[in-house]
């Protein structure tokens, strides 16, 4: 049975979907080539064998706000509530290498994430947290503070480097979807990106030091096709720099790649997108380079609610949303799962929101009975048949940006952000004309909001308390070492070397965010974030 075209149900990427599936949908699959067995190659049942039978998914919200007193609060909280996994969410200023007394963006510090200028800021935030058996995800920037002032205050407490447990963001894509400051260009955030990858497979092999991000580029409006293409374009770009660097054995490169990726609302198309995104990995891993063990070509996501799906008309209602798009993420395989707080587009998550995003999870994970067996969902006529359609053509997507020049000549050039125009430009149309349904906003809106909720306000002393403290910080550091330790970042910087140890001598040095960023834009330029392109 199908439609007639003017009828054809689409689903959000625009893939036609069929009244029904039947065993004909998937005749050319070849089970053990496109399918196979959870922990096995190709993967698209999982990366690991047991799945959630042999361990569930981490608990992990990405969070921080006021202090870092505060945020270390707010993480022991969260710990007790059940939560396995610590995630830094940076302020504005920490993310955009800037210290807090700079004018540019004094009024955002503490408001929007945790402020570390550090390392004992960094101290304070995991004070009293056990980081030798919970691992900690960082959305650092390249050349930033929070990795560096990490490791150092692992080391401080005893935990040897190949011991150390955690992800750094460090993701191309992840800083270009976003208009900050003081950032540096696409081929030098590469450049640095990768040295800290280098760097951490001779000296930190259980950290992961990229997690390649789409789930940034997908809340500026791009489609599930979309955002997988981008995020397999990326990977290629970062191999292709490693291969023309040649100083680390690829397999060895390309061993603790993370990934971070977006779960939006089509419920079985982000489903089969995490299963697509397995298979295509691999693919890439192994054919296109030639690195034939297996574990190299496993993709470990952390999968987050979408922000952009969430309404800040009847917050409740992303509560379900939420749910979902958890589940989503479950029924797709995913490592690691942050569900946001239904508030998020309206404020900062409140501690009732922050409670009941870590249930959200549980409940999922403990009443459900979803965790019973492995990839329920494999097997489905539909969904193997979605899983090919969404992989076929985020290839397609891919082709588009290598005949571009690779992932980062695409962003260089602004061809990127004129896919996120396009797409924002797009999905407003739809929004207007009810293509698409937005459940209290284009369909059954209220002229009055049925309830109220709770309103984080961040504390506005928080700032002058980390203005104050940045200073005094200058005062009592030894600052004839602090010039020599920068000093040296910038020769290395201008050299070929690795970059990373550098950084590493001068956050020891207590360098602050804005000096460790002033040198690559000394050295190579800042990017201006391509607007109106």
């Amino acid at each position: 049975m199908t439609a007639n075209n003017e009828d054809q149900i689409k689903s959000a990427s625009g893939i036609p979907i069929k009244d029904l599936y039947i065993p004909n949908d998937i005749k050319d699959i070849d089970y053990d080539k496109e399918i196979g067995l959870p922990g096995q190659p190709p993967f698209t049942r999982g990366v690991y064998q047991t799945m959630y039978r042999g361990q569930l998914w981490t608990i992990r919200r990405l969070s921080g706000f006021n202090t870092p007193e505060d945020t270390n609060n707010l993480y022991r909280e969260e710990y007790e509530l059940g939560q396995t996994g610590f995630s830094i969410a940076p302020d504005i200023s920490t993310a955009s290498g800037m210290d807090p007394d700079d004018p540019r963006v004094v009024s955002d510090v503490g408001h929007a994430g945790a402020p570390i200028y550090s390392l004992e800021d960094m101290e304070t935030v995991f004070d009293g947290l056990p980081i030798e058996r919970v691992s900690t995800f960082l959305a650092d920037r390249v050349g930033g503070l929070l990795t560096p002032a990490y490791f150092i205050m692992a080391q401080k407490r005893g935990i040897p480097m190949d011991q150390v447990r955690g992800t750094t963001a460090n993701d191309l894509c992840t800083w270009s979807s976003m208009e900050l400051a003081n950032q540096p260009t696409p081929h030098t955030f590469l450049r640095m990106s990768v040295d800290l990858i280098e760097w951490c497979a001779e000296n930190a092999p259980r950290w992961y030091p990229i997690s390649m991000n789409s789930y940034n580029p997908r809340d500026n409006g791009i489609t599930a096709v979309q955002e997988l293409g981008m995020l397999m374009a990326t990977v290629i770009q970062y191999i292709e720099e490693a291969k023309r660097r040649g100083r680390v054995p690829l397999d060895k490169f390309v061993r603790r790649f993370a990934f971070n990726m977006a779960v939006h609302n089509d419920f079985f198309e982000e489903i089969c997108k995490l299963r697509a995104a397995r298979r295509m990995l691999l693919k890439i891993i192994r054919d296109r380079y030639g690195i034939d063990d297996p574990k190299c070509g496993q993709l470990r996501v952390h999968v987050q609610s979408s922000g952009s799906t969430h309404t800040h008309q009847e917050p409740l209602n992303n509560l379900v949303r939420i749910a979902y798009q958890v589940m989503a993420g479950v029924l797709g395989g995913a490592q690691s799962i942050h569900a946001n707080g239904y508030d998020e587009a309206v404020c900062l998550p409140t501690d009732q929101s922050m409670l009941l995003s870590i249930r959200t999870e549980q409940i999922v994970a403990l009443e459900t009975n979803v965790t019973n067996t492995i990839d329920p969902l494999g097997g489905s006529y539909f969904v193997e048949s979605l899983t090919n359609e969404i992989e076929e053509r985020a290839w397609d997507f891919v082709k588009k940006i290598e005949e571009v020049g690779g992932m980062a000549q695409a962003i260089n050039t602004g061809w990127i952000h004129r896919e996120y125009k396009a797409a924002i430009i797009d999905y407003e149309r739809k929004l207007r004309s009810g293509e698409i349904n937005v459940v209290g906003v284009n369909k059954f809106r209220m002229e009055k909001e049925p309830h109220s909720i709770p309103i984080f306000k961040p504390d506005p002393k928080s700032a002058d308390i980390l203005v104050e403290r940045i200073k005094r910080q200058r005062e009592q550091r030894d600052n004839a070492k602090v010039t020599k330790a920068l000093q040296n970042l910038e020769e290395v910087v201008r050299s070929e070397e690795n970059t990373f140890p550098a950084i590493m001598e001068a956050v020891k040095a207590q360098a602050t965010p804005g000096e460790l960023a002033a040198i690559p834009l000394k050295v190579y330029g800042p990017w201006t974030y391509p607007i109106g392109v």
